[in-house]
């Protein structure tokens, strides 16, 4: 029986493109056999996960290009990688309902704003 394991990451201004386009957000690290990002929420609440799916669950190319090309720098970055296996080793994940909470409440500030 295979054990899955994720943990909320933050990100910031990861650099997307030369110097132009940064990316802040949360990404969802997931071991369940291999390590990888399931899902990116950016800051604003938008939400990016494999799929590509955008509003009202339709698929968007640029959706799937966009979390790919952030999915990608993270796994390959050291420093994510790290901090997911101290987190795996630890068992020290934080409490999936208050990163929910957090970012709920984060993006409910963005619509009043």
């Amino acid at each position: 029986m295979m054990i899955s394991f994720s943990v909320d990451y933050e990100f910031e201004e990861l650099q997307l493109c030369d110097e132009g386009l940064m990316a802040n957000g949360t990404a969802t690290l997931v071991h369940d056999g291999e390590f990888y990002v399931d899902e990116i929420v950016l800051i604003g609440g938008k939400r990016l996960d494999r799929k590509g799916t955008g509003a009202w669950g339709f698929p968007s190319l640029v959706n799937k290009a966009l979390f790919e090309a952030i999915a990608t720098l993270i796994e390959n970055d050291s420093h994510a990688q790290g901090f997911f296996q101290n987190a795996l080793e630890e068992g020290s994940a934080p409490d999936p309902d208050r990163a929910y909470d957090e970012r709920r409440d984060h993006a409910a500030m963005a619509w009043v704003a």
